[in-house]
């Protein structure tokens, strides 16, 4: 007996867009967070705390250990700007995103370490809410590991640019 919700949200919409700053361009190569501004950074993480929030009210059973994503690719350079996890958290969860690995930066959402550039606030956000957030990323040749191991958590945030799944390769209609 499996429950999984599916929602989709647009980040201009929910106010993330002040994470632009960290997102790569041409002009931008080594974006991160780190270079969002911090007024800027205070609003990102004010609506990432209402997200938390919201998500906090929608999962229920509570998780006791740390989850191991060690059966799929890590592939994020680093994780600049997570806050360290809960010790006890309410509930597990994962932003799960894609690399779109023929892309400049990993595709047109990203910072210079892999991650889309509002990823952090938003698992932040979570974080905040007494809730983990583990940054994972779809790897499409390990589609069955993949959705093995979210089963294991309670939550999970899907970031994902239309059309990210088929240009790196996959089936967005598998996903």
């Amino acid at each position: 007996d499996e429950k999984w919700i599916v929602g989709e949200f647009n980040c201009s919409c929910v106010g993330i867009s002040k994470c632009l700053a960290a997102y790569c361009q041409d002009h931008t190569p080594n974006a991160c967070y780190t270079d969002i501004a911090k007024e800027d950074l205070y609003e990102c993480e004010r609506y990432a705390k209402i997200l938390g929030q919201q998500a906090i009210s929608m999962v229920g059973g509570p998780s006791f250990a740390p989850i191991n994503v060690g059966s799929i690719t890590r592939v994020a350079k680093d994780d600049l700007g997570l806050l360290s996890q809960p010790s006890k958290p309410k509930f597990f969860g994962a932003l799960a995103q894609i690399y779109v690995r023929s892309q400049t930066f990993g595709g047109s959402d990203k910072s210079s370490n892999g991650h889309r550039y509002d990823s952090i606030a938003f698992a932040n956000g979570m974080i905040k809410s007494g809730m983990s957030c583990q940054l994972i990323h779809y790897v499409h040749e390990e589609h069955e590991e993949f959705f093995d191991l979210c089963k294991k958590f309670d939550f999970i945030v899907m970031r994902c640019n239309p059309g990210q799944i088929k240009s790196d390769g996959g089936s967005q209609e598998k996903f």
